[in-house]
């Protein structure tokens, strides 16, 4: 057993414990995704409207009723149909009006009123962004922000022509009056132009020029109407703008004429409305805005003439005064004379025939 012991020492062994398992690694628990962080996207802002419009009403245009309310209409249809922000508000003080609609944003704006030619001038000259368009007389000198609306009016000759040629065809009797002053250039451009206008519907029609004026009082107006309506046979009647005849446009009406008016008649007055001369500044000024919409330069001067499409005849046909074939050929010169085919006949210096 000595032995056995020595062998065990000079060797050099050793008894080692047994190992102690080790145990299974155990993973880490996992841990739930973090979504990365992101920005959040802001709200899109909205678009500035590349126009904003406004539309002043400052007071009565001489040159016709209804004229404003035209006007509003165009503006309100176009800014609709593009999506435009529109204002329209009376103006009683021209500069503050204007003043508040330049602060509210606005970039074009429409003035309609006779007087106010200085006030917007001066804020054209002080808000050179803002473009201007203004219709009433007398007219301020156009500049490159404001557009004037028909600087002469209505010209009396196209106007009296287009009312000649409604008279003269829906005349029955072919005797034809007209309610007009000859003192001035455009009330004898106006007669001038109603007669021929009249003769080129009805070359056998007679005529007769009224002057209201020399009839006061009652009872010699209606003397007046007797003498029309019986010993003349006078069965058409129209009265020329600023003429003061509306006593009797209103009287031959009752009476069973046939009237011609400017612009759309009173009520009352529908029933024997042959024809009207429609007064549409509203087409003239939608051209305008359409340009400036497209970024182009307005065709300028703006003329309130029937190439414009400011003058417009509408046969209507009270009482049959216009037939079918009446209205085709009273529309056929119209039409030409809208294209620049046809003339007035009219010297526009002296109000006279050439």
């Amino acid at each position: 057993m000595a032995a056995a012991l020595l062998v065990l020492v000079l060797c050099g062994c050793s008894v080692q414990p047994p190992p102690t398992p080790t145990a299974a690694p155990t993973a880490a628990p996992s841990a739930t995704p973090v979504p990365p962080t992101s920005t959040p996207v802001p709200p899109t802002a909205t678009p500035v409207p590349k126009l904003r419009l406004g539309l002043l009403d400052a007071g009565e245009l001489a040159s016709g009723a209804d004229l404003i309310a035209l006007l509003d209409a165009g503006a309100s249809e176009f800014a609709a149909a593009h999506a435009l922000p529109y204002t329209m508000l009376a103006a009683p003080d021209v500069p503050a009006a204007i003043a508040a609609r330049i602060a509210a944003g606005d970039n074009v704006l429409v003035l309609a009123g006779d007087g106010q030619g200085a006030a917007v001038s001066a804020a054209a000259a002080a808000h050179v962004a803002v473009t201007f368009i203004y219709m009433g007389q007398p007219a301020p000198a156009a500049t490159n922000n404001l557009i004037v609306l028909g600087a002469d009016g209505f010209p009396a000759d196209e106007l009296g022509f287009l009312a000649g040629l409604a008279a003269g065809a829906a005349s029955r009797s072919e005797v034809v009056a007209a309610v007009v002053s000859l003192l001035d250039v455009s009330g004898r451009a106006y007669d001038s132009g109603f007669q021929n206008g009249m003769r080129v519907a009805c070359a056998r029609c007679k005529y007769i020029q009224i002057d209201t004026r020399i009839y006061a009082g009652l009872d010699v107006q209606q003397a007046l109407l007797i003498r029309l309506r019986e010993d003349e046979k006078v069965d058409t009647l129209w009265v020329a703008p600023g003429a003061g005849g509306d006593w009797l446009l209103e009287g031959c009406a009752q009476q069973g004429c046939s009237i011609v008016t400017n612009g759309k008649p009173a009520a009352k007055l529908e029933p024997a409305v042959a024809a009207v001369v429609a007064l549409r500044p509203d087409l003239p000024l939608t051209a305008i805005l359409d340009a400036l919409w497209e970024e182009r330069a307005p065709v300028v001067p703006v003329m309130l003439n029937a190439a414009s499409g400011a003058l417009q005849l509408q046969p209507l046909g009270a009482r049959a005064a216009l037939t079918a074939g009446d209205v085709s050929v009273v529309m056929d010169f119209a039409n030409r004379l809208a294209s620049g085919e046809l003339a007035t006949g009219v010297d526009p210096a002296t109000g006279l025939p050439y």
